[in-house]
Order: structure tokens, then C-alpha cells, then sequence
């Protein structure tokens, strides 16, 4: 997910993790050993993942630029998977 980010972030593509009901501290502590430097959200209570029915993490959502969900991936992403969304959605 980070060579991917950090090869596309200047054509647009953005990357946010959700941590799922989880404190600030192993978050952060993922964070600087792997020197992440996309967003990271909390979904604190859960309930944001239940609404998107996400039954493993990680899975991963593919938005395209016009906000819509066009696919996901629940476990490990692939670089394949990413880099075929990338060039279908945001290549054009």
C-alpha cells in the first residue's frame, strides 16, 4: 500500500486507514516503525466497519475519484489488485 501511495499520490491517489476499535498508542507505534505517511482514522466503537460490513481486517475499499466504491478486498492487498484499480480508475 506504501509503494503504491507513494507512486501515485501526485496523480490523486490517496490512501486512509481505519483502525478498528483500537487504542492511539499501537496505532501510532505501527505507524513510525513502518514510516507511514497517510492518514490514519479510528473507528473506535466498530460501528462505522459494520456499517461497510467489514467482517476481516484488513479489508480494503478502491474508491474512484467520483466517490463511488467500485471494489474491495477483503485480507492482503496485492500490488496487482491496486495497480489494476489504479489504472482503471484514476489513469482514466
Amino acid at each position: 500500500m506504501r509503494a503504491a501511495y507513494d507512486k501515485y499520490q501526485d496523480e490523486g491517489f490517496e490512501v486512509l486507514s481505519i483502525s478498528v476499535q483500537e487504542t492511539d498508542q499501537p496505532v501510532a507505534d505501527f505507524v513510525a516503525r513502518y514510516g507511514l505517511t497517510y492518514p490514519f482514522l479510528m473507528d473506535r466503537t466498530g460501528e462505522t466497519s459494520v456499517e461497510y460490513g467489514v467482517a476481516t481486517t484488513p479489508t480494503t475499499y478502491f474508491v474512484s475519484p467520483d466517490g463511488e466504491i467500485v471494489d474491495s478486498l477483503p485480507g492482503v492487498v496485492t500490488q496487482r489488485w491496486l495497480e489494476d484499480n489504479i489504472t482503471k480508475y484514476l489513469d482514466g
